[in-house]
């Protein structure tokens, strides 16, 4: 089992047996997606169709109910709820570890607002809340570090999210050995290369929305494995045999690929050919990546796109670098600007280069959901507020408001100063002006003023 200390901690990454062996969690998508749905479902058939679409997975595993099993010390009676209205609902002992559920029965049988407790004496409680159920695994040593183990699932209710896997070794010390991304991605525990331990294949759903609708959204395959000094970490790139069948399904969907046919935003072919492209990214083929990626996707904002890619893909907690990725020519900077002059079909933020003109066809585009994720990593948008475009129906003297999510008032807006020169500035007007900040060709942001 420890020949992995050393082949793990070179590598990371986590997949999702995206087949009928992968317990997982997979919601049913909302009345306007499923028309969607039945439009794609032969190009990601062999992805997509393979999660189970059931609302939740059937228990793996049940605590005993505290009705038939007396509760180890302290009594029952004795124990302080882990918030108020909450009740002791199941409990069992494992190697000296009390597992305790608590409910709150004024919220009805929502399981997703239980409490799972782990208590033992002379260390710290465990709380973990949105719990679902414990994985089958449970009181079996799935790490190989000669203890038994704890596996929770937990689920938040979401129409499509959120799930994730947590693992605990029940050792003389209470250890998190693992707790995935809070995700529409579950997973299982599986031997892959049989040797006697268990590797743990889930999904990396870092591009769910972004580009299309969630029935287009590509969920890559990864695998997580046990590293004694790391716990859980991402080790795909040594399994990239596991990638060979869905590599051969995404090519012939990339291949086929028509624009906006799995319902891209900007009507592209993004959503059809990013699956193929991540499986070889995330088992270890970045050269083939990139070479797929250039074959198959000739759109304007090609090298933007690619470039958007990489940066996701390298941020991901799922993701096990196996090689520099493949660059890009870009630009020291971006100016941005608002495209609603070049005509109304132009609702969207342009990527100029300098001395290109904005109205030009080949300027690279995203839309307001894009700009808004992005002001709110550099704090110009608080949590609780959106932007739109006004007034409704403007083409040439449009304004980026400031809304605030619970009463849609406007309470500031955001400019793109173009007028001081490339690459311009992107700051918040609330009475007072911001700091400004600019876009590097590399998709990060600079501060220029306080």
């Amino acid at each position: 089992m420890h020949k992995r200390g050393m082949r793990y901690t070179l590598l990371i990454i986590s997949l999702l047996t995206i087949s009928c062996t992968v317990v997982g969690v997979s919601l049913t998508a909302t009345p306007d997606e499923s028309a969607m749905q039945t439009r794609v479902a032969q190009g990601v058939a062999a992805t997509v169709a393979a999660l189970p679409t059931a609302t939740q997975p059937p228990p793996t595993a049940t605590l005993v109910p505290t009705s038939s099993t007396p509760p180890p010390p302290p009594p029952s009676s004795a124990l302080v709820p882990p918030a108020p209205n909450y009740v002791l609902q199941e409990e069992q002992s494992i190697s000296g570890y009390a597992i305790r559920r608590w409910h709150d029965p004024t919220m009805g049988d929502s399981s997703f607002l239980d409490i799972l407790t782990i208590s033992a004496a002379g260390q710290a409680e465990v709380q973990i809340e949105s719990f679902f159920e414990l994985g089958a695994e449970t009181g079996t040593d799935v790490t190989g570090e000669g203890h038994p183990d704890l596996v929770v699932r937990t689920y938040t209710g979401g129409a499509h999210c959120c799930s994730s896997t947590i693992v605990y070794d029940l050792g003389p010390t209470l250890t998190r050995v693992l707790e995935t991304p809070l995700s529409n991605c579950m997973g299982s525990f599986e031997d892959l290369d049989g040797d006697g331990v268990l590797e743990f294949v889930t999904c990396d759903d870092l591009f769910a929305y972004r580009y299309c609708c969630y029935a287009g959204s590509p969920m890559v395959r990864a695998v997580l494995a046990y590293d004694p000094s790391a716990g859980y970490v991402p080790v795909s790139p040594l399994f990239a045999e596991v990638y060979a069948d869905d590599i051969a399904a995404h090519t012939h969907q990339a291949e086929e690929a028509a624009p906006g046919a799995m319902c891209e935003w900007d009507q592209t072919t993004k959503c059809g050919v990013l699956p193929l492209v991540l499986d070889y990214l995330y088992s270890g083929q970045s050269n083939q990546a990139w070479s797929e990626f250039d074959r198959l996707y000739d759109y304007p904002d090609k090298d933007l796109w690619w470039a958007e890619v990489a940066q996701a893909v390298s941020a991901s907690s799922l993701y096990a670098p196996a090689g520099p990725l493949p660059g890009v020519p870009l630009p020291p900077y971006y100016m941005l600007q608002l495209l609603t002059n070049c005509g109304p079909e132009w609702q969207y933020v342009g990527f100029l280069r300098e001395g290109q003109w904005a109205c030009d066809a080949a300027v690279p585009q995203r839309d307001i959901y894009w700009l808004e994720t992005e002001l709110v990593s550099i704090g110009l948008l608080a949590t609780g507020e959106r932007l739109k475009l006004g007034p409704e129906g403007c083409t040439t003297t449009c304004r980026l408001d400031v809304l605030r999510l619970a009463d849609n008032a406007r309470v500031g807006s955001i400019r793109l100063d173009t007028a001081i020169g490339f690459p311009g500035a992107v700051y918040r007007v609330n009475g007072v002006e911001s700091a400004r900040w600019r876009l590097r060709g590399d998709l990060t942001w600079e501060r220029i003023s306080p």
